[in-house]
């Protein structure tokens, strides 16, 4: 009986309360009816978006492979019109046999070309087997033969006969002078040819990528990575479309041999009449969205079965609103317990408003230790009291607009800059302040950010910064330069680029090290700094580079003043090591708009204009020119030719004599090398050595040159009679690139030569580069018995040390010191280095003697031998060494 009367005033409290005993179920009840109508349709939204985007991605791939197969195609017609300019140019005889072996054409994708007759008779072709078949009754011959005009037709698949492989044939006419059909050009490709463009990572393994005819019938295609032909076909029916270009999803069955559907892209190829077809697998496309939706569905699971618990609980919220004010009072305690230990200032501030009811000041009703602290006082001293207690005017101003934004709009959040001024009461410099809305009130944070805002302005400055010479960087100038030009468009003023690079910086690095590098180019910062206007910019990209960008000049001779400054600031020299080293420094130049619009164009051209003054003579500037690309084209053409002449031993060697000043005698001789320049004759080292070096190519040029050196010893051996040594230069990239001990010892033994007819010349400023200086080789290459000439002395940085710790036999004073030697200062120059070289036990050769006057002073002052115009030119070797040297008398010498 007691249990009744303990439910009943539940009873009667539920019974008077019915409806709101129902309004959380029904509350959940809606909010999942929203629920899954919003995942629905977002599902169904994301599907068709997912849809949309891989349609407008084959699109953009279709697009991106029709133009690459058009610039194939392109390249391709390029060559049949060579092929047929040459075989004009020619008088009609063009031999085409071997060019496939020579690697004129590409193994991978050209199977053949030729050339053919009127009648269809092949005259000249890659494959000699092919001379004089008839290729009359083909259609890329009879297409030619009755269009009468000059175009260029793509066959069919076809099978060749030569190589037996499915082909596609290139064709354009011949015509005679009259302009008469008179043949065709030939060349055939590989499908692969139009398919080598297939981007997996963008296709993956179950697209594909083909080109089609007018007739729909697949030229070629690419599944994956497998190659697919016309006899095993991956389109199962010719491919029509109603519209030249477009996107379509194909079914699988009907159209594919994997079954698999995808949506595919196709794009025109103009003037040709063939089609680029893309296809992306639909089902691998899509997995992102099936994934989404699995997640979003069981999501959408969980969300209900809250929404169903939480509704089944809301009910009981009820009998605790009661609560409602301790609970507030509670959390607020615990907020500020945990604020303190956050180490963050926590106040609750009431708004005080006037009679419109705007708020006009706050009442502080609480904060915490840390936030009294914040402005030096204790919370006593704060609660109670009013914000215009404590800051005036703009401060003021400023505090109560975030409050009334935190009052209008629930919240307010900012990281906020202090700035040092009076009435500032807040001691730091960054504050992240953030106030909320709670009833009537607002709770405020303060947290002191000024320690993490100053170490991401540090990590900024760093970024954005060179560390060694604390300019702006490359990072700096990708970020501004863009920026620099619109504002130079939108203001229609003119902006400057200048693409520095030092001149000997590498010789001076390598030679003193890296620490007299590093600080070289700390000055060099310093000094542009100082020679460009206050308002320009000085970047080091990095190595020896460095970029000044000028914004607003009035034209081009504002540049050229400051172009001049830069290069007057490398006049004086630079202290380094207790002593004075000289560099210059090129500088090319471009300017916005002229020389382009954009921030990479403007970069480039100044890079290729300064390019074009190293070429010129180093130390001096210029502008950007369009004929700057010409020369960079002729040097990349001069590339190929020297690979190609180094595969077909161009390259000659000559001979000159040493000449013994006392006896007058040759006593050895130097290789030097020479170019036959098919259709050029012999070209000097000047014009092909740097271009070696910088590519490598030194390294196979030296063993060639080498080779042919012991071989025309061996040759002169045989003659019987007595041999004087020949030396060969090497360039410091051999010993870094290759074995020189094993090299040179292989040769010696391959040619079965003695060793003491070899000697190795190593100019002085090439030896202070890359450690070459210090390497071990030096003493097993003279244990071998050949002998070590330092080539080109006075003009590198060697010390005494450094000669007396090498042990060179020889050493060759450079010819600009010979040439002063009539001039007092050149004639005691030159005593001290023989009297040096003697000192040390090396034998001394003055190079460059022209005539006689410089010959009787050199033997006066007691140099070994002399070598130059004035005793015998290089000469090319003959059945004998070129060792009779006619000294004349000095009466006969000029003044």
């Amino acid at each position: 009986m007691r249990a009744p009367s303990r439910l009943r005033p539940l009873l009667d409290f539920l019974r008077q309360r019915l409806g709101l005993l129902l309004l959380w179920p029904a509350i959940g009840l809606l909010g999942g009816l929203l629920l899954w109508s919003y995942v629905l349709t977002d599902l169904e939204n994301d599907r068709r978006a997912r849809q949309a985007e891989l349609e407008r991605q084959v699109d953009a791939y279709s697009r991106s492979y029709a133009i690459r197969v058009r610039r194939s195609v392109a390249d391709t017609d390029r060559l049949l019109l060579l092929l047929r300019h040459n075989w004009m140019v020619s008088g009609r005889h063009l031999d085409l046999a071997g060019t496939i072996e020579a690697g004129i054409f590409s193994r991978q994708y050209i199977a053949g070309a030729g050339l053919v007759d009127r009648k269809g008779v092949v005259l000249t072709s890659s494959h000699p087997d092919a001379v004089g078949w008839n290729f009359g009754d083909k259609p890329y011959f009879t297409e030619q033969q009755r269009s009468g005009g000059d175009h260029l037709y793509v066959s069919a698949p076809l099978e060749g006969r030569l190589s037996h492989r499915e082909v596609i044939a290139f064709s354009r006419p011949l015509l005679s002078p009259r302009g008469a059909f008179d043949g065709i050009v030939l060349v055939s490709v590989f499908p692969a040819f139009f398919t080598q463009h297939y981007a997996e990572p963008l296709l993956g393994r179950q697209g594909f990528a083909a080109v089609t005819g007018r007739d729909g019938v697949v030229r070629a295609c690419r599944h994956g990575d497998v190659e697919h032909t016309a006899e095993v076909p991956f389109l199962l029916k010719p491919f029509r479309p109603v519209v030249v270009q477009g996107v379509a999803r194909l079914e699988g069955r009907p159209w594919f041999t994997d079954g698999r559907a995808r949506v595919v892209g196709w794009q025109p190829i103009p003037g040709i009449g063939l089609t680029a077809l893309v296809g992306v697998d639909e089902y691998t496309a899509m997995a992102p969205y099936r994934n989404h939706r699995e997640t979003a569905l069981n999501g959408a699971w969980w969300n209900t079965a809250w929404l169903t618990l939480a509704a089944l609980l809301a009910t009981s919220f009820y009998v605790h609103a009661k609560w409602k004010r301790h609970q507030l009072d509670t959390i607020r305690a615990t907020y500020r317990l945990a604020t303190e230990d956050a180490g963050e200032g926590f106040f609750i501030h009431r708004p005080l408003r006037d009679r419109h009811g705007v708020a006009r000041d706050f009442e502080i009703l609480d904060c915490n230790n840390h936030g009294a602290k914040m402005f030096s006082r204790e919370p006593g001293q704060i609660i109670g009291r009013r914000l215009s207690d404590f800051f005036d005017g703009q401060i003021f101003e400023d505090i109560r607009a975030w409050l009334s934004e935190a009052l209008e709009a629930g919240r307010f959040e900012r990281e906020i800059e202090v700035r040092p001024r009076p009435g500032q009461l807040l001691h730091a410099s960054w504050v992240h302040y953030k106030a909320v809305r709670a009833g009537e009130d607002l709770a405020v944070t303060i947290r002191d950010i000024s320690e993490s805002k100053a170490h991401l302005s540090e990590l900024e400055r760093r970024s954005n910064s060179d560390e060694l010479t604390g300019l702006p960087n490359r990072y700096w100038i990708q970020q501004y330069l863009p920026r620099a030009i619109d504002r130079a468009r939108a203001d229609g003023h003119a902006l400057a680029v200048l693409f520095i690079d030092l001149d000997g910086f590498k010789t001076v690095n390598d030679v003193l090290g890296h620490a007299a590098g590093d600080e070289l180019l700390r000055t060099v910062g310093k000094r542009l700094t100082l020679a460009v206007r206050p308002n320009d910019h000085v970047v080091r990209l990095g190595g020896d580079e460095f970029v000044v960008v000028l914004d607003h000049v009035g034209g081009a001779a504002d540049v050229e003043h400051v172009a001049g400054r830069v290069l007057a600031a490398f006049h004086d020299g630079f202290h380094l090591q207790h002593a004075t080293h000289v560099l210059n420094a090129s500088i090319g130049i471009s300017m916005f708009p002229e020389h382009g619009d954009d921030a990479e164009t403007l970069l480039k051209n100044a890079d290729i204009a300064m390019y074009a003054v190293k070429t010129e003579g180093k130390g001096n500037y210029c502008f950007f020119q369009s004929r700057f690309f010409e020369a960079i084209r002729i040097r990349l053409e001069t590339e190929v030719e020297l690979r190609r002449a180094l595969e077909q031993q161009q390259f000659v060697v000559h001979y000159q004599p040493r000449v013994d000043l006392l006896e007058g005698k040759a006593s050895s001789m130097e290789a030097l090398v020479r170019w036959e320049r098919p259709g050029q004759g012999l070209t000097g080292p000047d014009h092909f050595i740097p271009l070696l070096e910088e590519t490598g190519l030194i390294v196979q040029l030296g063993e060639q040159v080498l080779d042919s050196v012991c071989r025309q010893l061996v040759h002169w051996a045989r003659q019987g009679e007595p041999l004087v040594p020949v030396s060969v230069n090497v360039s410091p990239r051999q010993f870094g690139q290759s074995d020189i001990l094993a090299l040179f010892r292989a040769a010696i033994q391959r040619h079965g030569i003695d060793p003491s007819l070899l000697e190795i010349e190593l100019t002085e400023s090439s030896m202070m580069q890359e450690g070459i200086g210090e390497s071990a080789v030096f003493h097993q290459l003279r244990e071998l018995g050949i002998k070590l000439c330092l080539d080109d002395f006075g003009t590198g940085y060697s010390s005494l040390s450094q000669l007396q710790k090498l042990h060179f036999d020889v050493l060759k004073i450079d010819r600009a010191f010979v040439l002063r030697i009539e001039h007092p200062e050149g004639d005691t120059l030159i005593a001290s280095m023989i009297a040096m070289a003697h000192a040390l036990g090396m034998r001394v050769v003055a190079e460059g003697v022209e005539n006689p006057r410089q010959m009787q002073l050199l033997k006066s002052l007691g140099c070994d031998e002399g070598q130059g115009f004035f005793f015998s030119r290089p000469v090319p070797p003959g059945a004998r060494q070129p060792l009779g040297v006619h000294i004349p008398q000095p009466a006969h010498a000029a003044p």
